[in-house]
């Protein structure tokens, strides 16, 4: 990046202790990138690529057809909640310009870009953020700027900010640059910072920054001795962790839904385990009803669990009750029984909404010669 005219500010002394930082925090966190333009999911851990999805035009076109399709692809991809996550907005969400400027220290840049801004983008102002990157190039002798800015409407940040609360993600930034969802990882493993958004009004921000300009000749030789020894030790990542921590804490509130369902799911699993027992400890039926139960166990989906088997004979229907997430993963199971070819008949006797499970009732009939 360039140095705005011949001023060099703090943030440019301590960006590489500031780097060196987020990469050693970064390289141990998992990282989900999203892009809305062109339907690319990409999932890395531990700086690796580990798996990469494509999402049809349909789910792109519906915010509830694309919530529901990335719910049931993290679901099946067992992405844990709380996971990191960087956003790729569609082209539609953004306006992007690129100007020419000539060269100038970073707060009179600022200062000018700000009006330009102002004179460029369509949407009413105070109802928009922006961002920007700053190329210095020489021409005829002269330094000049490069500015490419973007820009993006409060109402689709709070719409992209939703779709992560609502499945569970941390959102760790809006990506506005023109670059591909594996420029975005490596970048971001690599300690990159995430760009700068700038809101129209900072009155109060523009005037405490001119007062600590009076004072930075003063203090920067003193800060930049600091930084280097707090780096030298182990502060510098324990900060980061604690910070880490209290901003989970403070979203630990929007995950009471899903711990409830975890611990559904796990008073099920026992409730299951208890059902294999009683069916072991039975005198007849204990080798016919242990293979029907592990068949109809190959046959789950995720999602779906088994609480009773009814078992009355290899020549008798089985009645299967159980719990499912929603209707979609109920689908997927019946769909998976019918086409195992074991049974002739799949039909759905019960299925009732309690609480935030599906409480379902299946009736399975053997085909002939299959027992």
């Amino acid at each position: 990046m360039m140095k705005h005219g011949k001023s060099i500010s703090v943030e440019e002394l301590f960006e590489p202790v500031r780097c060196a930082l987020r990469c050693r925090w970064r390289r141990k966190q998992a990282l989900l990138l999203l892009s809305l333009q062109t339907g690319q999911v990409a999932y890395w851990q531990n700086g690796e690529h580990s798996w990469q999805e494509q999402l049809d035009e349909e789910s792109l076109a519906n915010k509830q057809r694309l919530t529901d399709t990335l719910r049931e692809l993290l679901l099946k991809r067992e992405v844990e909640e709380g996971a990191m996550v960087l956003l790729l907005p569609e082209a539609a969400m953004v306006y992007s310009e690129q100007m020419v400027l000539p060269s100038m220290r970073r707060r009179e840049l600022q200062a000018a870009l700000k009006w330009e801004v102002q004179q460029s983008v369509p949407w009413p102002e105070e109802g928009y953020t922006y961002s920007f990157e700053v190329t210095e190039f020489s021409e005829a002798g002269e330094q000049q700027c490069r500015v490419a800015f973007m820009a993006l409407q409060d109402a689709s940040r709070a719409e992209l900010e939703q779709l992560c609360s609502s499945l569970f993600l941390k959102l760790q930034g809006i990506l506005l640059d023109d670059m591909t969802i594996d420029e975005a990882a490596v970048g971001w493993f690599a300690g990159k910072a995430l760009p700068t958004v700038y809101r129209q009004k900072q009155k109060s921000l523009q005037s405490a920054a001119a007062i600590f300009g009076r004072w930075l000749p003063k203090i920067s030789c003193a800060a930049l001795a600091l930084a280097l020894l707090a780096y030298g030790g182990a502060w510098g990542g324990s900060y980061l962790a604690q910070r880490d921590l209290q901003k989970v804490e403070q979203r630990l509130a929007q995950y009471a839904e899903w711990e409830q369902r975890m611990q559904e799911s796990k008073a099920v699993e026992h409730r299951c385990q208890r059902l294999e027992k009683l069916l072991a400890a039975a005198f007849k039926p204990s080798k016919e009803a242990g293979g029907e139960l592990e068949r109809i166990c190959r046959q789950m989906m995720p999602g779906c669990w088994l609480t009773l088997l009814e078992y009355n004979g290899s020549k008798k229907p089985l009645v299967l009750q159980g719990q499912a997430v929603d209707n979609l993963a109920l689908e997927s199971f019946v769909e998976q029984l019918q086409k195992c070819g074991i049974y002739s008949r799949v039909e759905l006797l019960q299925s009732q909404q309690q609480g935030n499970v599906l409480v379902y009732k299946l009736q399975l009939q053997m085909k002939e010669g299959k027992q």
